[in-house]
């Protein structure tokens, strides 16, 4: 500071008005506290709400997290920055919540947070992996990771986060479900193997054991357990549009599929299958969102909510209220949209969130 002083007055007996201007602004900005950024002033609780994992650019390491607090209706941006002072990665892919923490999962960094649900303050960290995707936590001393590039799925402790072996599949995996005691593991990609890309697979993690696979359409890449526990999974059909688009209903008992729901063009791709509370009514993507029941004979004929001018990339059902969230990814270079919907599929409002909002992570445990 005592230099600043002794060059304001040397400036001053110049006579350079313009140069001692600019310095004090330099002073002024360096010098900026951090209660005058309004997003540092966020509540340490954040509180019911869910978060939005903002994928970023590929290579540029810009994912972000964003957070909607229900009470407020307000959406804070870059809330795990704020609050850890470390830039969350690389593509950030999904998260998974167990009790009061959440799991980041930043794919092309290879790392996955621990943090506080409650806070988005850091808990721990797991390094070293080749291109993890989801986390599915199955009780407390055990969970797993499925990765792009791993055929197998790694275990973990959610407490400690010490890795303690793996599961092979002889695929890679994507989208992992645990129900009836089973894990339910979407083999999604062909990149990198010769295995087909075109099956479920059954695990019995009280056994680290493969038990069955369950042959389906290409590039499956998601999937719901409905209240009848039935397990529906939704296939694209292949990157190339190798094969028709297809939605299963299988039995998550037996394994055996009871119902197959063919779409009529082979060059769609429907994903981002999601489910309501009561674990009745089905939701897709195919660019606008459509609605079904389980208990439906046919697909649905009639878009539920178009897309319009609107770049929908990632869907939820909000457990609370069941309402829809849909992501809007605009361009992929600037920040997107969440856009919410009544379950009537009316509109309620659109919120800022950052660049290509992917995940939506519901804080069901607060």
């Amino acid at each position: 500071m005592i230099a600043h002083q002794k060059m304001i007055l040397s400036l001053l007996k110049q006579g350079n008005v313009l140069a001692l201007v600019g310095l004090v602004l330099l002073v002024v900005s360096c010098h900026k506290q951090p209660d005058d950024n309004p997003e540092n002033r966020h509540p340490l609780s954040l509180g019911r709400g869910f978060y939005v994992v903002n994928e970023g650019n590929f290579t540029m390491g810009n994912a972000t997290l964003s957070y909607f607090q229900a009470d407020s209706g307000k959406m804070l941006q870059n809330i795990f920055f704020i609050r850890n002072n470390v830039p969350l990665g690389d593509v950030a892919q999904s998260m998974a919540f167990w009790k009061k923490s959440a799991f980041v999962v930043v794919n092309n960094s290879g790392i996955i947070w621990k943090i506080n649900a409650e806070t988005a303050e850091i808990e721990g960290k797991m390094a070293g992996m080749a291109s993890p995707r989801f986390v599915c936590v199955i009780d407390d001393n055990k969970a797993v990771i499925s990765d792009f590039q791993e055929k197998a799925l790694r275990i973990f402790n959610p407490q400690n986060l010490e890795t303690e072996g793996y599961i092979h599949l002889g695929r890679t995996a994507e989208h992992i479900l645990f129900a009836q005691g089973k894990l339910f593991v979407a083999n999604w990609s062909a990149y990198g193997q010769t295995a087909e890309n075109n099956t479920v697979q059954v695990i019995d993690p009280s056994r680290n054991m493969l038990i069955d696979s369950i042959i389906v359409t290409k590039e499956p890449n998601s999937m719901v357990i409905d209240r009848n526990q039935k397990l529906w999974v939704l296939c694209s059909g292949g990157y190339l549009n190798e094969e028709y688009p297809a939605l299963y209903r299988i039995n998550a008992n037996t394994h055996e599929i009871e119902r197959t729901f063919v779409f009529a063009e082979k060059t769609i791709s429907p994903e981002q299958l999601s489910i309501n509370a009561s674990g009745d009514t089905l939701y897709f993507l195919n660019q606008g969102v459509w609605r079904m029941t389980v208990d439906a004979t046919a697909l649905p004929q009639n878009v539920f909510v178009a897309s319009g001018q609107h770049n929908f990339y990632r869907l939820a059902v909000d457990p609370f209220s069941s309402q829809l969230l849909v992501t809007d990814a605009g361009n992929f270079q600037q920040k997107g949209y969440i856009f919410r919907y009544r379950p009537d599929g009316t509109q309620i409002d659109s919120l800022t969130a950052g660049v290509i909002p992917g995940f939506i992570g519901f804080n069901s445990n607060l």
